[in-house]
């Protein structure tokens, strides 16, 4: 559907079917996600000129909408600056996450930092009234796995 350096200037909607994200680094390919109905991808070119960070193919015989960044734009204008804000502040915070996936090689601590780089994405992409609730069901957890993780890197 969409290659890894093109120039993107639109997003797609999955109105039927199933679509596989994937980046190619180093010369290996790296799957980033599997989306199917209700789901988009090529969000970043919405907001951001320059080459697809990733590639788009097809898994099933698909329905796509087209989201044109001009469209996108004229609704994003009409919205509240907070808005406009927050979309620019949670898109950075993407492309940091996607790129410590795929630049990092694969060590413990690349896993407990792309933990918690995960982690505090989710928190901040929820609206304030459940980021609390979040903290206090996830976090014990996370912190459990991250000390799992260190005593496992301390013993090799």
């Amino acid at each position: 559907v969409v290659r890894q350096g093109e120039e993107g200037a639109s997003a797609y909607l999955v109105q039927s079917g199933a679509v596989e994200v994937y980046t190619d680094h180093e010369g290996r390919k790296i799957e980033l996600a599997q989306l199917g109905a209700g789901q988009i991808f090529g969000e970043m070119s919405l907001i951001f000129d320059g080459p697809r960070s990733a590639s788009v193919r097809a898994t099933e015989d698909c329905n796509l909408i087209v989201i044109t960044r001009q469209a996108f734009k004229q609704k994003l204008d009409k919205s509240d600056p907070t808005v406009r804000a927050i979309v620019e502040m949670l898109t950075n915070r993407i492309v940091s996450s996607n790129n410590v996936v795929v630049q990092k090689q694969s060590d413990v601590e690349d896993l407990m930092e792309t933990s918690r780089i995960i982690y505090q994405n989710i928190l901040t992409s929820l609206p304030r009234s459940r980021q609390k609730a979040f903290q206090e069901k996830v976090l014990p957890s996370l912190d459990a796995f991250l000390d799992s993780i260190r005593s496992f890197k301390d013993g090799i």
